[in-house]
């Protein structure tokens, strides 16, 4: 090779070096089995990792929260590695610092010990028990299932106060619809839920009609975290509230709500 092909391929690397260097990149893990929020559209359950450029999506992954977060990133120019894994795994990848961002995480006291938040909010979370129709149990709040069994979804959160009801009985379940199966058999007593999304399976299912709901006994909103340790998350999680600021402002959040919710 002659000098001057040898400069010219040098800068051409150094070049590539410099763009990929000043390439800004976030790490996102969640999970997979949330639906409207974000859910894996296929029946292959499979774990998920793939990378995504600004502009760009995945077939095979959807939901609202999944979009707020990823317009919200790459209006900020950022490119996602994205990874799609049972929710206990997801958190397990930010505690590890295998990846920067897990989303989309209420608050409770032991949370907040661990991770910063967004300002910005993904999605709501409603809590309350389900039960089958012919359930006489009278709802005077958690109490009511004091030394009873109630079906949770393993890793959820649900806030203080259903951590502080240590009289009640729990029993992990790791799929929605398995816990709905074993209040049919009698295996539990409740399930308790997140009203909007336990609601749209059992809705996907045509079980809309089948259960009871008990009064919501709290609520949270849900969050974008990174680990307290991660020097990078303050960055990232104060780049998805401008990105996300962006999308209100544009009116651009409120297409995406009325896509996935309609008009109310």
């Amino acid at each position: 090779m002659n000098t001057r092909w040898y400069i010219l391929a040098l800068a051409l690397l150094l070049t590539s070096f410099i763009a990929q260097s000043n390439e800004k990149v976030v790490s996102v893990a969640t999970l997979g089995d949330y639906p409207p929020f974000c859910f894996i559209n296929h029946e292959n359950n499979a774990p998920i990792m793939t990378t995504l450029p600004p502009g760009s999506d995945v077939s095979f992954f959807t939901g609202y929260s999944w979009d707020v977060l990823r317009e919200s990133f790459h209006i900020m120019g950022y490119t996602i590695q994205l990874t799609v894994t049972p929710w206990p795994r997801a958190v397990k990848y930010v505690e590890i610092g295998k990846v920067d961002i897990l989303f989309p995480a209420g608050k409770n006291s032991e949370r907040l010990k661990v991770f910063d938040y967004s300002k910005e909010s993904i999605n709501e979370a409603k809590f309350l028990v389900y039960v089958t129709k012919d359930n006489p149990i009278q709802w005077t709040g958690l109490e009511s299932f004091n030394n009873l069994v109630v079906g949770i979804k393993r890793g959820f959160n649900y806030g203080d106060k259903w951590e502080a009801a240590h009289q009640i009985k729990r029993h992990e379940v790791s799929n929605i619809m398995n816990g709905f199966l074993m209040l049919d058999n009698k295996r539990i007593s409740g399930f308790l839920g997140y009203e909007f999304n336990w609601d749209y399976l059992l809705k996907q299912h045509g079980w809309n009609k089948k259960y009871r709901k008990l009064p919501s006994f709290d609520s949270s909103r849900e969050y974008l975290v990174s680990l307290k340790t991660n020097p990078l998350g303050p960055k990232l999680l104060s780049d998805f509230d401008k990105g996300k600021q962006i999308l209100i402002k544009s009116g651009r959040l409120k297409e995406i709500q009325q896509q996935w919710f309609g008009s109310e």
